[in-house]
């Protein structure tokens, strides 16, 4: 049981992996593995409450136990607790001073708060703790173009693709993030190959397209744009920054009809979405 609920979380089946990790549960003497499975399970699938009551419940049998203190801060912060999560998050950090995934995670809200002094720190930590942690160091690039230190944010960006380049190919976000970065520099050439690199290694993730789109409008080719960008639309229908950047080329193609429609579609979207996205 334990094992089909771990399967079942990698393959994003969460309703399956809660079953299983519950009858575990009640099959073992020592629920703990159980009780974890079960909270990773509720917290991928949003169910932040009862996810942070079965962590509750591990943790009243192992107050020091690192992976789900870590966990707990997670869910935490998914539930916008940043306050209560930073508390947890130190707790992990002190049962397991050698694991990196505390700090990484730490590092992680630190960022999403404007932190970046703070998260730019933690992911140091990481690093020196594991020189592979390639999330760390793509992440700390993150924190450095935030602050300002473009050519510190190349280096961490481009240390990150070397470390997945072969060894993780399903990893895509230093795709994206270094593909927006080179949009920021006016290097669409480059920004384009980095978007497609991530479609192509994650083509279910819409924003893969968007950032290809983007680099082709950037560079003039707006009907080949219009495809990645419709792409991206499709994959994701409550997405709404294809269709303001669709809205824009019709404008330019003199397309009114089609740009009146995206700009509305835009519009009702931006406005059903949640301000801040965790």
């Amino acid at each position: 049981m334990l094992e089909k609920s771990r399967q079942a979380i990698e393959a994003q089946n969460f309703s399956a992996a809660i079953d299983a990790a519950q009858s575990a549960r009640r099959l073992c003497a020592d629920p703990a593995h159980a009780l974890f499975y079960l909270a990773d399970a509720q917290m991928l699938s949003r169910q932040f409450a009862p996810a942070e009551q079965t962590l509750r419940t591990l943790l009243a049998s192992e107050p020091a136990n690192a992976q789900a203190l870590d966990l707990l801060g997670q869910v935490q912060y998914l539930n916008n607790d940043d306050k209560d999560a930073e508390v947890t998050f130190r707790k992990a950090i002190t049962a397991a001073p050698a694991n990196p995934e505390p700090h990484y995670n730490l590092g992680r809200m630190y960022y999403e708060d404007e932190r970046f002094q703070e998260a730019a720190a933690q992911f140091q930590t990481v690093i020196r703790r594991d020189g592979g942690f390639y999330r760390a160091y793509d992440n700390l690039g993150l924190c450095d173009e935030a602050l300002g230190h473009d050519q510190l944010a190349l280096q961490h960006y481009l240390k990150a693709l070397a470390l997945v380049y072969k060894d993780h190919p399903e990893y895509d976000t230093v795709y994206e993030d270094l593909a927006e970065f080179m949009l920021k520099k006016g290097d669409n050439q480059r920004a384009f190959n980095l978007a497609a690199e991530a479609a192509t290694r994650n083509p279910g993730n819409p924003r893969n397209f968007y950032l290809a789109g983007r680099a082709l409008d950037q560079a003039g080719h707006e009907q080949t744009s219009l495809h990645w960008l419709k792409r991206a639309a499709q994959m994701d229908t409550a997405f709404p920054e294809p269709h303001f950047l669709m809205a824009r080329i019709y404008w330019r193609l003199g397309d009114e009809t089609e740009a009146k429609a995206e700009m509305n579609t835009f519009h009702a979207l931006s406005d059903k979405a949640p301000k801040v996205r965790r």
